[in-house]
């Protein structure tokens, strides 16, 4: 059909070039950034006394270890933390359904480590395996190797993904997801009554999850 094979081959990288960048476009967009009429939505009082969230005063962000905006926030997040008024607390949950795949796939890994209690030194370390170098620690094989780098005992950490208490926080992350339907990570839930999806810089954010911590309302755009 081409006589001349150069300018088949050119043709041919044009198409490809144009097909990766609308996709890219289209991700960077309308997948992964959240429409403005959906970057905070209010539950209705009698949904809340439904949701599997009990406590108040509570910010819980729902992340994945796959999400890079959820690695590149976590210093932020750790700064919001501190600024919490007395009494108020941040609770940090993995995305998680039935399936366990794609950005919940890691959401046994979160909870195993986190009844062990080692999760938050271990976290920039998945974040890295994850994201940078393409490990998938939803394998056995790739995990026992991480576990080994990363000096987890490999017996203790397979006896606690298997305990009670491990399946009992992957149902509780599962239900909150499914509850709140989380579809985007970060998210974060705002006494049990907003889901805020992140829409500006994380430091003027931090101060819109904080008004609807405090005082129940959203700040002005």
């Amino acid at each position: 059909m081409y006589k001349r094979p150069l300018l088949f081959i050119g043709y041919t990288l044009v198409i490809i070039f144009a097909s990766s960048f609308l996709t890219a476009f289209y991700f960077q967009h309308y997948v992964m950034q959240p429409a403005e009429a959906e970057s905070l939505s209010f539950i209705s009082p009698e949904k809340i006394e439904q949701s599997p969230l009990q406590d108040d005063n509570t910010i819980v962000e729902v992340f994945s270890y796959a999400c890079h905006y959820c690695e590149v926030n976590e210093s932020g997040v750790a700064e919001l933390e501190k600024r919490l008024p007395a009494g108020a607390k941040l609770v940090r949950l993995h995305l998680s359904d039935d399936s366990q795949a794609g950005m919940a796939a890691f959401a046994p890994l979160f909870a195993t480590l986190t009844i062990m209690g080692i999760e938050a030194q271990h976290r920039p370390a998945a974040y890295r395996a994850i994201i940078k170098e393409n490990l998938n620690l939803a394998d056995d094989k790739q995990l026992s190797a991480w576990l080994t780098a990363n000096g987890i005992d490999e017996a203790a950490y397979r006896q606690a993904r298997e305990s009670e208490r491990v399946k009992e926080l992957l149902a509780y992350m599962t239900a909150v997801s499914r509850y709140y339907q989380i579809n985007a990570t970060p998210s974060f839930i705002v006494n049990r009554k907003w889901l805020a999806l992140q829409d500006r810089e994380f430091s003027a954010f931090s101060q819109q999850l904080l008004s609807l911590l405090q005082h129940d309302k959203p700040l002005a755009p």
